[in-house]
């Protein structure tokens, strides 16, 4: 209580509120107790008031801040970012930094800091994820909050501005993509993105050429949201829709970059168990390679993967098998279950795997 006394009592220039402050944030950032004293004194509605008053200096100076807003704002979302969960949604935090974007354009540091603030607040946190989808009902940011239908929500402009870094591999774009990533598991956050058309600038990433396939770090960024997306079956036929999606990501899966790789295959692995995509997926040969060349990896991981997939396109789907029939296929079938049964650490360390080619397997048998 008494660091909470000092920093709100002392001026802004006065040097024992500025360690008084790093003192109260390191606390919060640790313990669980303080965080609960602080939202008894209402710390967190303080720091709301706070934001609108910086809010409305900024309105005064045609949103010209100066080094102190500057400084005030962050220290505000350092504070929110300690006990987000626990009450930001309940003071309306989405409709203050709404009111506050136009602010973080001017200023990089400031929007990397919101967004980073909105990624905490969106972790695992559905309801969190929703209300980006409102807009604030009126000019002020303390009214309730109202359906949005003119695309105006943050949400909207979230897009806006991943669509604008979209391909750049700057800060901005690591962690706007982070946040979407978030959002992308909550069905009205997915219904925006669809909406928006925005997942169209995924087949605008210029891929690596050549036989050494290594990505830059502007696609993992693209690769971590449409796994995401492709969770649900709503996502995977979304993302299907997109004209040259299959061809990219195959491609991507080609990649000599593990992880990019994994993220990738993964992907096209989820978009498999959709029967609406099947059809769409067996008539690419490139797919229907990169999936079989799988069960011929060395990466016991990516032979899981491969041999899911290709019991996904075989399960309830009799096309399938006339497809995956083909001699070149079926030989890569016939290995990966002959290693599979003459090893035992090989059942011991991938049962998933054996499982599969077992099912594989067995569907070829009635064919």
């Amino acid at each position: 209580l008494t660091i909470l006394i000092i920093c709100e009592r002392k001026s802004s220039k006065d040097v024992l509120k500025e360690v008084a402050t790093n003192a109260l944030l390191s606390l919060l950032a640790v313990s669980k107790n303080a965080q609960k004293s602080a939202l008894e004194v209402d710390l967190i509605n303080s720091c709301i008031e706070n934001m609108k008053d910086i809010h409305a200096q900024l309105n005064l100076d045609s949103l010209k801040a100066g080094k102190a807003q500057k400084k005030k704002l962050i220290c505000l979302f350092s504070l929110f970012v300690c006990f987000l969960e626990m009450a930001a949604l309940k003071t309306h935090l989405v409709p203050v930094l709404h009111s506050l974007w136009p602010w973080f354009l001017m200023d990089d540091s400031s929007m990397q800091i919101a967004l980073h603030l909105l990624c905490v607040y969106t972790t695992n946190y559905p309801a969190g994820c929703t209300s980006l989808c409102w807009a604030s009902g009126g000019q002020s940011p303390s009214l309730p909050p109202a359906r949005n239908a003119a695309g105006n929500s943050l949400m909207h402009n979230i897009l806006k501005l991943a669509s604008h870094v979209s391909n750049d591999n700057s800060p901005i774009q690591q962690v706007v993509f982070c946040l979407l990533s978030n959002l992308a598991l909550s069905h009205d956050c997915k219904g925006i993105i669809q909406k928006s058309n925005f997942l169209q600038n995924f087949l605008f990433l210029s891929l690596p050429k050549g036989s050494n396939k290594n990505p830059g770090n502007v696609s993992t960024p693209w690769l971590k949201l449409l796994l995401n997306i492709s969770f649900g079956e709503d996502g995977q036929q979304m993302i299907m829709k997109i004209n040259g999606f299959l061809d990219q990501i195959v491609e991507m899966c080609k990649y000599k970059h593990k992880s990019s790789q994994h993220l990738a295959l993964l992907i096209l692995h989820n978009v498999c168990f959709n029967t609406t995509n099947k059809p769409k997926i067996l008539a690419n040969d490139k797919a229907v390679a990169v999936l079989s060349g799988c069960l011929e990896s060395d990466s016991c991981g990516v032979r899981r993967i491969g041999a899911a997939s290709l019991w996904a396109l075989l399960h309830n789907y009799q096309k399938a098998k006339v497809t995956l029939k083909n001699p070149s296929i079926r030989r890569i079938i016939d290995e990966a279950y002959s290693l599979a049964k003459k090893s035992k650490s090989y059942f011991q360390l991938i049962p998933v795997l054996c499982f599969f080619v077992n099912q594989i397997m067995n569907t070829f048998q009635f064919i």
